[in-house]
């Protein structure tokens, strides 16, 4: 049984800042998905991050706040448990809600 997980955005009890904000799907378990972000993080022997355009997250930080390059500056939480047939549907109906696409991370092009 799926439950929603979020409150309503358009209620006073959540305060989103949308300016860097991400919405992502994952029908993996949410550590296997935060080890795909976190693995673009990472430098190598050189000291350069290489993967970073693999990882919305990682590139927002490598262009906009390269002195904060850590996955640990991001506060992470879970909108929606769905189905996996409507993954893609509500991932993009909150991406659009909360404009993602034009003023949050959601506007990185991610290399795969």
């Amino acid at each position: 049984k799926k439950k929603e997980m979020a409150a309503d955005f358009n209620t006073a009890e959540v305060n989103v800042i949308t300016e860097d904000s991400y919405v992502g799907q994952t029908m993996s378990e949410a550590r296997v998905r935060m080890n795909g972000h976190r693995s673009a993080f990472k430098r190598n022997e050189q000291g350069d991050y290489v993967a970073y355009m693999k990882s919305a997250l990682a590139q927002h930080c490598y262009e906009q706040h390269p002195n904060q390059m850590s996955l640990t500056v991001f506060k992470l939480g879970l909108i929606k448990t769905c189905s996996a047939t409507k993954l893609d549907r509500e991932e993009n109906r909150f991406i659009s809600k909360l404009r993602t696409e034009v003023i949050g991370i959601n506007r990185m092009k991610v290399v795969r």
